[in-house]
């Protein structure tokens, strides 16, 4: 039943990570087909953060009352609904609609499962499973890659992945008695019933939150931008930008393949260290003139550098901070994650929109 569980959660990550790429790979063409300036793409990612950070901070009360099974189930739809809505909206506000369903549905499930693989995982499943939410950003950027110019285009491409989260929904809800392999090994619980009120007091908590917010407002500003700065700023085609922000992902991917080996081998804060040095090379290669394939390269080393740091800090977290207040503390990791990931893009948003 184990190893079950295991694989099941394993889909779930790619099920998360399916809506996340989509947005920023099909934007250049979203804003012709609706008419929207450039930097409309920071404010729908700030109403679809601040969407996510609210679901985030109520997760804790909601998995004490269904379950994270049941919640599971309940966020997919939430997520088909909204990709569902995506493809059929023909105004900004039509936009913002859905985006607030798709991101109430990511954030319940982003915290449930983080904080459960913590408790109940190690750490080369925590990396692998990160990996395969890569695996869904890169299926979910592909997917806009390859609808971007054909007919019904992008909105095509939002229908497909609604379609299968809706599938998904319906398998998770028959594995739902699968869940209970855990059901008498969820450690602490009424010790975080009584300090629910008081997480942040915890030492080094508003520490760790903030470097969630840091790495997220890196990566996500990458995920929103990259393809419109190849397109905007390099000259290059939407189909090539898009292909940019899958190879990004793709980059994240293998990097977290690899990092659940080298998590049996290295330690925490050195990895997290290389990691950061091999974003500053794809940076910089990036910002670089070279030839045109290169910077799909340099978006596949930033990809690649990101991979092991969130991961690596969750992970963490309730060696650091006792399992008896893990789950608030990673919902407050997530919240402060999803604020970088909200003001990241919409801070660069604003800087772009001055230059084009």
């Amino acid at each position: 039943m184990v190893t079950l569980l295991l694989a099941f959660i394993y889909v779930s990550f790619i099920s998360l990570g399916l809506p996340d790429s989509m947005f920023g790979a099909a934007w250049p063409v979203i804003r012709n087909d609706m008419m929207l300036p450039v930097s409309t793409a920071g404010l729908i990612s700030l109403i679809s953060t601040l969407t996510i950070v609210f679901s985030t901070l109520l997760n804790p009360f909601i998995v004490r009352r269904l379950g994270t099974g049941r919640l599971i189930v309940i966020s997919t739809l939430f997520s088909s609904v909204g990709l569902l809505l995506f493809s059929q909206s023909r105004t900004l506000i039509h936009l913002c609609i859905a985006t607030a369903f798709t991101a109430l549905g990511g954030g319940s499930i982003d915290v449930s499962l983080n904080n459960f693989v913590a408790l109940h995982y190690k750490p080369k499943h925590m990396n692998w499973l990160h990996s395969l939410w890569g695996v869904g950003t890169t299926l979910g950027a592909s997917i806009i890659s390859a609808f971007v110019g054909s007919y019904g285009g992008w909105r095509n491409g939002y229908t497909v992945v609604s379609m299968f989260q809706l599938l998904l929904s319906f398998i998770f809800m028959l594995m739902l008695p699968v869940w209970n392999v855990h059901k008498n090994n969820n450690e602490g619980q009424i010790e975080q019933k009584r300090i629910v009120r008081s997480p942040l007091l915890v030492k080094n908590a508003i520490l760790s939150v903030t470097a969630f917010f840091a790495y997220c407002a890196i990566e996500t500003t990458t995920d929103v931008w990259a393809s419109s700065f190849l397109v905007n700023f390099k000259g290059l085609s939407p189909s090539f930008g898009a292909r940019g922000t899958a190879l990004f992902f793709f980059g994240i991917t293998l990097g977290r393949i690899l990092s659940g080996f080298l998590s049996m081998k290295i330690k925490s804060i050195p990895m997290i260290r290389l990691s950061l040095l091999m974003i500053l090379i794809g940076v910089i290669m990036l910002l670089s003139k070279m030839p045109t394939v290169l910077y799909l390269i340099s978006l596949g080393v930033i990809g690649f550098g990101c991979a092991p740091i969130f991961p690596t800090m969750m992970h963490e977290t309730p060696r650091r901070f006792g399992v008896e207040v893990s789950n608030f503390i990673v919902s407050l990791q997530m919240a402060g994650g999803y604020l970088g990931s909200a003001f990241g893009p919409f801070l660069f948003g604003l800087l772009i929109s001055k230059v084009l």
